[in-house]
């Protein structure tokens, strides 16, 4: 909920430089992961086929598989550092949990 008052928050219908740069994050987190799925998709298909340079298209989408990942992981890491709320979920280490959310409905065993 934003606080608007004392100057520490920010007026409705606006973002805080965090929630752009976390806007940009998650955007940017998605364009990575369809690019994962393109890769994954286009191995696949290649690896299947024979033609002369068919191996190497392979072993070089592989790579730029390798590379899409540990770019996928290195924006999470980046919103979790700005996104608490983010972060604490992947904290969790798999336990089970019970929430209440703000409208009084619960969220029973969650696994995480």
């Amino acid at each position: 909920m934003c606080n608007t008052s004392g100057g520490q928050g920010h007026a409705h219908g606006t973002l805080s430089q965090a929630e752009k740069a976390l806007a940009d994050l998650r955007n940017d987190l998605t364009e990575v992961l369809k690019m994962i799925n393109q890769y994954e998709y286009q191995k696949a298909i290649m690896s299947g086929v024979d033609f002369p340079a068919a191996g190497e298209v392979v072993h070089v989408l592989g790579h730029l598989l390798e590379s899409q990942k540990e770019h996928a992981a290195i924006l999470i890491e980046l919103i979790n550092k700005i996104d608490v709320t983010q972060r604490k979920m992947f904290e969790g280490n798999g336990e089970e949990h019970e929430e209440v959310h703000e409208h009084g409905h619960e969220h029973a065993g969650h696994k995480h």
